[in-house]
């Protein structure tokens, strides 16, 4: 077990293997949604509400999960790289002050994929592999 686990660190030390490939996480977003990547800092921007449009000029709705649920924690921490009160205190802020609209919590992953496929210019995210996420645009994190 111990050779297991240093080859594993090894492997993401020297960056051979994508680590959000590890957790098997995946962006999705509304199929009308005209994006194929987004950098990381342009998806931070996304989901803490700062950009509100995509650049076509469609206005972003956030799907989430709700914040106690073990996907949105692993989301947050490991694509987002905040902690989930962090984000939540951005959210609060914006929403108190009534420039946003709170994101819509959802509790599984077939809500996940309803709320953002009909949804026009949701964006959300899923654990999942990318083979099993159908009607929605996976989008690809640079």
């Amino acid at each position: 077990m111990g050779n297991f686990m240093r080859f594993w660190a090894l492997v993401l030390l020297l960056g051979l293997l994508p680590v959000q490939s590890l957790w098997s996480q995946v962006v999705i977003a509304h199929p009308g949604v005209q994006a194929d990547s987004l950098s990381s800092t342009h998806l931070f921007s996304l989901f803490s509400l700062r950009t509100r449009h995509w650049p076509q000029g469609q206005p972003v709705t956030l799907i989430v999960f709700d914040d106690q649920h073990p996907a949105h924690s692993r989301f947050v921490k490991q694509t987002l790289g905040v902690f989930p009160y962090q984000l939540r205190g951005i959210w609060d802020r914006y929403i108190f002050s009534g420039a946003v609209q709170a994101p819509r919590a959802v509790e599984s992953a077939q809500d996940m994929l309803y709320w953002v496929r009909h949804t026009e210019g949701a964006i959300g995210y899923l654990e999942s592999a990318v083979d099993e996420v159908q009607g929605v645009r996976v989008i690809e994190i640079e």
